[in-house]
């Protein structure tokens, strides 16, 4: 496996990891006793979310940029995956709550609505990431048969 297709599988599998942990996060910060240590500890909602929204963003984009030459089944549902765990907490609480809409909470308004947008365009890069695969694949076989 060449170098450039390790990285960008290693991103990707990052961008899962902390999308994971997101996920993981965001439900314990419901729970009372863990946002009360959460605030002993200083940070804040803003800062819990900005870092992680930061950090898939980040890793997201690097492995699509990486591996933009390289063939990789395995980096686009990476990928895919990610935006899917990344938007599932506050997608499963805006269809219990309506209210979020409307901007439930004082430090991030339309804090939901951005993970859902980030979460989508993660979602889209290994839905591109998956089809410009799939497109050189076939592309590769068919000169193949020629040959």
């Amino acid at each position: 496996m060449k170098l450039q297709r390790r990285s960008s599988v290693g991103l990707a599998a990052a961008t899962l990891v902390v999308a994971l942990l997101f996920f993981a996060g965001s439900v314990l910060l419901m729970q009372s006793w863990f946002a009360a240590l959460v605030a002993q500890s200083g940070l804040t909602l803003e800062s819990f979310v900005a870092m992680f929204a930061i950090s898939v963003i980040a890793l997201s984009t690097g492995a699509f940029v990486i591996s933009w030459k390289e063939r990789s089944f395995l980096g686009a549902g990476l990928l895919v995956a990610s935006g899917v765990v990344f938007m599932i907490h506050p997608l499963t609480n805006f269809m219990i709550h309506q209210h979020i809409a409307t901007g439930h909470s004082e430090a991030i308004p339309w804090g939901p609505i951005l993970v859902i947008i980030l979460g989508l365009g993660i979602l889209g890069l290994g839905i591109s990431k998956g089809i410009r695969t799939a497109r050189t694949t076939r592309t590769a076989v068919a000169a193949a048969k020629q040959s």
